[in-house]
């Protein structure tokens, strides 16, 4: 009986420790918090293992109002994405959404600020907003048809992991009573 529910212990214990080691955001630029005195033309994010293409960030000022990020693009454990201008002085709140390499959907948010001094020449914003926005105009005009993971299959499978745990612990216990009670008599 020892051994039943110590290989019933062990079990849950192995599968315990397997869901709940997800993916997370190791590093960003701009960072949590971080005040920017600078131009901020695009957001970097890096995971702790290779996430999927079906990953994405969104960008949203003070007033919740959404801020455009495009081109945004995956590679191995790196999601970055680009602003057509500079992002205007203000505080800007991140939120990403990815479904990493073990196949967990994982989210979170953090914030930043941009804060420039206006002492800068009105010319030198209006040719440098010309110059990026074209290339990126271009590269907006093919759009990517990814696929998308149905999350509730995923998030399912760790909800049958864990029930059939259960089962099978409730299942050794009842074994082990029948035995012990047998071996008593």
């Amino acid at each position: 009986m020892r051994r039943i529910i110590g290989a019933t212990l062990i079990l849950l214990f192995a599968f315990a420790s397997a869901v709940s080691a997800h993916t997370g955001l190791t590093s960003s630029s701009p960072a949590d918090g971080e005040d920017i005195t600078e131009d901020v033309y695009e957001i970097v994010l890096e995971f702790n293992t290779k996430i999927e293409t079906t990953s994405s960030v969104k960008v949203f000022n003070e007033n919740k109002e959404e801020i455009i990020v495009s081109n945004t693009q995956v590679s191995d454990n790196v999601m970055t994405g680009g602003f057509a201008s500079p992002l205007d002085n203000g505080t800007y709140t991140v939120e990403w959404k990815i479904i990493g390499g073990d196949g967990h959907p994982i989210q979170g948010t953090y914030s930043f600020t941009v804060s420039q001094d206006a002492l800068e020449d009105p010319a030198v914003p209006e040719e440098t907003e010309e110059t990026p926005t074209t290339p990126l105009e271009e590269s907006i005009e093919k759009p990517v048809e990814q696929a998308i993971e149905d999350s509730s299959k995923i998030a399912s499978n760790d909800v049958l992991v864990v029930i059939l745990v259960i089962l099978f612990t409730i299942a050794g216990g009842f074994f082990g009573w029948i035995i012990g009670r047998r071996q008593s008599k």
